[in-house]
């Protein structure tokens, strides 16, 4: 028989301050591209997400500062979401499937507003 025993992880005070610090920046939920129509999927909402965490790793920007996995409910069902800055949010924008006319629109905006200012 196998067992695997986790460590759990006991956080000081000074973590849990620099968490609820953090949570303070986390504004949008991922769903919320969902809800607008940006995404046709949880997974291709999980794609996007892996998309621009793996664009903060690259960049060295941490990732408590701009995702959080969390749990809500959804149509009688508990499903994983994330809990977004809104950095973070526009890069998961930036990253989701440019063929969805949302998204499209989205990147083009960006992109104009870049180019203007």
């Amino acid at each position: 028989m196998l067992v695997t025993i986790e460590q759990t992880r006991s956080y000081t005070p000074l973590e849990n301050f620099l968490d609820s610090l953090a949570d303070n920046k986390l504004t949008c939920y991922a769903s919320d591209l969902l809800q607008q129509h940006g995404c046709e999927s949880m997974e291709e909402l999980a794609l996007a997400i892996r998309r621009a965490t793996e664009v903060c790793n690259s960049m060295h920007l941490p990732l408590r500062e701009n995702f959080k996995p969390v749990y809500r409910s959804r149509n009688g069902e508990v499903v994983q979401d994330w809990r977004l800055s809104p950095m973070a949010y526009m890069l998961m924008v930036l990253n989701a499937d440019a063929r969805n006319g949302l998204v499209a629109r989205t990147q083009v905006e960006m992109v104009k507003r870049f180019l203007n200012h």
